[in-house]
């Protein structure tokens, strides 16, 4: 009996704590688009944030390159980051871009239109 409520405050806390990171890398991400703005956006959704090993320095390079000189980027912290998917409309077009965070969600390495 006690290993039941040992495994559900267990459940509870993670589901808690992962709550928290979306939030975070929602308020990152909205905050860095609001910064530079393109025009009128509407978030549609966001995806789950989830995690990455597999971006290297060089394609950082090349997203960071690719986005615009204007743009001022955080960084890379970790060899892992946070990546989080916005669906969003932009002037009546309907928009798709992938962000990477460093973990500690302090602003973004890199983003990435899908």
């Amino acid at each position: 009996m006690k290993h039941s409520v040992y495994i559900i405050i267990g459940v509870a806390l993670l589901l808690f704590a992962s709550c928290g990171q979306q939030q975070k890398a929602k308020s990152v991400v909205k905050d860095f688009m609001d910064a530079y703005p393109r025009g009128e956006v509407s978030y549609l959704e966001f995806s789950d944030v989830d995690s990455t090993n597999a971006i290297s320095d060089s394609l950082i390079g090349v997203l960071q390159a690719r986005a615009g000189k204007n743009m001022t980027f955080q960084k890379r912290t970790s060899k892992m980051l946070i990546l989080l998917r916005a669906k969003y409309l932009l002037n009546d077009d309907t928009c798709s871009t992938t962000f990477y965070m460093n973990p500690d969600f302090e602003g973004v390495v890199a983003f990435k239109e899908n």
